[in-house]
């Protein structure tokens, strides 16, 4: 009969030394947690982590007394279900939270000055946070050099703006 000492010790030798006949039950339960969690930081949903919170029941299980295997699995898949109706969502929520802006998002609402016009394509330019943007205009305006605008948006490389200063209402 081929033990599982026997077939570390043939297959892997280094790992001879590693006595699994003393191992009991919740042993095998808690590196299964931590496998089991270790593969859950290589994918989203939290769905591994319910897994994990399993298989530490079933090592609690097993720690009070109930050494038989089948109670063992039943607290697992119990646990396991329950994590996921229970704590899964609590997760996801938190973690999408409140969108943090980055990179571009933070240019909406900043102002800058127009610092050059391309002389061949007209194409307005402005330093935002000390980045040279090109920019287009919004409602068919012209910006000339030294005129301030507010960036109102991001399309790819360009900045969406509006003249910062409100232009006059028509004359009656």
């Amino acid at each position: 009969m081929l033990t599982l000492t026997r077939l570390l010790h043939d297959r892997w030798p280094s790992l001879a030394a590693i006595d699994l006949s003393e191992w009991r039950m919740w042993h095998f339960w808690v590196l299964g947690a931590f496998v089991v969690s270790a593969l859950e930081m290589l994918t989203p949903g939290f769905v591994l982590a319910c897994l994990a919170i399993g298989c530490i029941a079933a090592a609690v299980v097993d720690l009070v007394g109930v050494t038989s295997l089948l109670p063992q699995i039943w607290a697992c898949a119990g646990f396991t279900f329950a994590a996921l109706f229970l704590v899964r969502p609590f997760m996801l929520r938190t973690m999408r939270g409140a969108k943090t802006d980055t990179g571009t998002d933070l240019m909406v609402g900043q102002e800058a000055v127009v610092t050059e016009v391309g002389e061949h394509d007209l194409v307005p330019l402005a330093k935002v946070n000390n980045e040279l943007w090109r920019l287009q205009p919004q409602r068919g305006e012209t910006l000339k050099v030294g005129q301030r605008v507010r960036v109102i948006g991001v399309d790819g490389n360009k900045l969406l703006v509006e003249s910062a200063v409100p232009s006059a209402p028509p004359a009656p």
